[in-house]
């Protein structure tokens, strides 16, 4: 085996290995990756076989003219979807083949390390999956053993050695795995500290991580079709976590808001997109409702401080979620609006990373919205959608009375009288509403609510339509709550002169999210969940109030254990004799300065033992486990001190020549030196116990020649001196 089969195969493995991740990603299309690998897997196969067809000078300037216009094409394009990004990984991955078989010169290893090390910045910038974690140690690994490898062999080069099938060399390559595994577990336990302590950036990816669409699905859109939540009641991705600063009673009844619709034609909803005066900034950086349910603000308000962190994840759209008693939002750096329904909205569109942000909340849903005698709220109170039929129904379900009294006549019938189902087969009349009240009388949740929307309307109620999710699974690994895309629901909001808005929920309890019982599956699913969260919380969206928490933690840490150490001893005042003092004053006496140690002082001399023990401790390890390449890097350095021939380049022998020369009174010393450091060093044999000990005295020897050399020195520039005086 050559040296340059050894390093082909080191670099097809990287190269098989650093575009992995970006599929999943959407970054790079799989039928690419399928044919940048099938390329790769060709080429290790050739260079195990040592068969490699290197392609010449003049193919390779030739590819690269072929490939110019379609990189020009590929940039349109890209730019174009907005992926810029792809073309220049589309080019590296090119780079990276033409070279692989086109390489023949040293550098030309290098030209790929570095295409490669590209391909892999685009991988984990481009990727926030826990699992990138996995991908980012193993290509680490495999990175440093080949550049290990590769220091190794020019070591070898540069004393004459040409061939990697000695069977010594290849033991001295399998030492390199536990060298390895240090460095590895140390630039892992740097690698932390560094992330916590560097600054923080806006945006922590290229392009994010590819959002989940659940916004088309679940309602949070511009507009939405009668249908779309129930099609995913059977889906268990996250679409956000929250911890609560207090605990919260009733997790299956927390509700949170995405969205208010206003207008309803041909069996969609659709949602007014133009801003509101619902939102104002306070000074210390909140954005918080202006209006509330009721005009008179109760205690609970006054003096709540409820607060929850949520993490949501991508929506697909400019939605934020929020729970429906959300009365302030903090959101840093980002503009907030709300719809008329008082539902939020970002500037955040098609964002593709977990939005963490922070809310204050009411006791009680702080809802908003206008009531303006032309707005939409009114709008559908007579149209071709309410028919008389329905509007009739209306009036003998809800009856006579107060409004208040009318709403929960209609919403206590819809409850009774009506089925949940999710089952829709067959439903395709011209009204499907009508066809929910009069013909089937069962449905799911967006019949229901808008059934009671355009039904409160048609008796000059003020309702709208909302969507969300109801409920929250307890995740008691770290006591935070999940919401998963399978609690997706829809409700209706009304207004009345006495309650002001209300949350209304005319889907029967059956047809309501349920919250998953315990198991071991659900567990397993929490475990895993719970992992993501953590990524999520102290990797993805670890940002600058993070470090701030996190300095001010550790600079009360510190403060708290340096002031152990500067508490004044106390001291008993004796009383000259004859004057009495107050027993209850030395209740408890304490000893004298001088009579005994302080707890300062009995720490400090703890310290001191603890420092002695650990010098001596890793003393005693370096002296028992000796080897001759220390004793080697020692002989060098000295010899450096008086010559600057000897700097870190020069070859072992002539090493073994300037020592010679300068300790010749330590001829056989030095060369039983270098006898076992090339042995240790070289032919992948270490010393034993006995021979460690043996390099350990034949240095001592050395250093003694050394002494009497710098002696000899100075006794020359002295003589000089003397000879050539100023």
């Amino acid at each position: 085996m050559t040296f340059g089969r050894d390093k082909r195969l080191l670099l097809g493995w990287l190269a098989l290995l650093a575009p992995i991740p970006l599929p999943f990603n959407t970054v790079l299309e799989w039928p690419v990756l399928f044919l940048y690998t099938l390329l790769v897997l060709y080429y290790l196969q050739r260079s195990e076989a040592e068969a490699v067809n290197w392609l010449p000078n003049w193919a390779l300037n030739v590819l690269g003219g072929l490939y110019l216009p379609l990189f020009l094409l590929d940039i349109r394009l890209s730019v174009t979807r907005g992926s810029p990004v792809k073309a220049l990984l589309h080019l590296i991955m090119f780079l990276v083949i033409a070279k692989l078989y086109s390489i023949r010169r040293e550098k030309d290893k290098w030209h790929i390390m570095v295409a490669i090390f590209f391909v892999f910045v685009g991988a984990m910038a481009t990727s926030s999956h826990v699992t990138i974690s996995i991908y980012l140690l193993a290509f680490l690994v495999l990175s440093l053993y080949a550049l290990a490898r590769l220091a190794h062999w020019h070591v070898l080069a540069s004393v004459g050695q040409s061939s990697a099938e000695d069977e010594k060399t290849q033991r001295r390559g399998k030492s390199l795995r536990r060298p390895m595994a240090l460095v590895t577990l140390l630039i892992i336990a740097v690698s932390v500290p560094l992330f916590a302590t560097m600054p923080r950036v806006r945006e922590p990816f290229i392009l994010g991580r590819g959002g989940t669409g659940i916004g088309r699905t679940t309602g949070f859109s511009d507009s939405v079709d009668l249908g779309v939540t129930s099609r995913i009641r059977g889906n268990r991705n996250v679409a956000m976590r929250l911890q609560y600063s207090e605990p919260v009673a009733d997790a299956g009844s927390l509700r949170f808001k995405g969205a208010t619709f206003e207008y309803y034609r041909n069996r969609r909803w659709f949602r007014e997109l133009r801003p509101s005066l619902n939102l104002r900034r306070r000074s210390d950086g909140f954005q918080y409702l202006q209006r509330r349910s009721r005009e008179t603000p109760s205690a609970g308000e006054v003096n709540s401080s409820r607060r929850a962190e949520i993490f949501l994840e991508p929506l697909g759209n400019n939605s934020l979620v929020v729970p429906v008693e959300t009365k302030a939002v903090r959101l840093d750096n980002m503009p907030l609006m709300s719809d008329p329904g008082g539902a939020l909205m970002t500037q955040a569109f098609g964002r593709r990373d977990t939005l963490r942000f922070e809310v204050e909340l009411h006791p009680e849903p702080f809802l908003a919205g206008r009531l303006d005698p032309d707005g939409p709220l009114n709008a559908l109170q007579i149209g071709d959608e309410v028919t008389p039929a329905i509007r009739d129904l209306a009036a003998q379900l809800m009856g006579d009375g107060s409004e208040e009294q009318q709403l929960d006549r209609l919403l206590q019938a819809l409850v009774r009288d009506y089925s949940y189902s999710d089952d829709l087969s067959g439903r395709d009349g011209q009204n499907p509403l009508e066809e929910f009240l009069f013909v089937y009388k069962s449905g799911h949740c967006e019949y229901f609510a808008s059934a009671m929307v355009l039904m409160l309307r048609s008796q000059g109620i003020p309702a709208r339509y909302v969507t969300g999710f109801l409920g929250a699974e307890l995740n008691p690994l770290e006591s935070y709550y999940i919401v998963r895309q399978q609690n997706a629901h829809a409700w209706v909001e009304a207004h009345t002169p006495s309650r002001g808005w209300q949350v209304y929920d005319p889907t029967p309890p059956e047809g309501r999210p349920a919250i998953s019982q315990q198991g071991l599956g659900l567990f397993f699913r929490q475990l895993a969940d719970y992992i993501m969260f953590r990524w999520d919380r102290y990797v993805l969206t670890f940002g600058a109030e993070d470090q701030k928490s996190l300095f001010n933690r550790l600079r009360e840490a510190l403060s708290e254990w340096w002031s152990r150490f500067q508490e004044d001893d106390e001291v008993l005042v004796v009383p000259p004799q004859g004057i009495a003092l107050d027993e209850s004053a030395n209740a408890e006496v304490m000893p004298l300065p001088g009579e005994a140690w302080s707890p300062r002082v009995y720490q400090g001399v703890l310290f001191l033992l603890a420092v002695l023990a650990t010098g001596a401790w890793i003393w005693w390890r370096q002296r028992r486990s000796w080897t001759a390449s220390r004793s080697y890097l020692w002989l060098r350095r000295a010899l450096a001190k008086v010559t600057d021939e000897a700097d870190a380049t020069i070859a072992p022998l002539r090493v073994q020549e300037l020592a010679l020369a300068r300790y010749p009174e330590t001829d056989d010393e030095i060369r039983s030196l270098f006898r076992l450091y090339l042995r240790e060093s070289f032919a992948g044999r270490p010393l034993d116990a006995e021979e460690q000990r043996q390099v350990l005295a034949l240095q001592r020897r050395i250093e003694g020649a050394e002494q009497q050399a710098r002696k000899r020195d100075r006794r020359a520039v002295s003589a000089t001196a003397t000879q050539n005086p100023l």
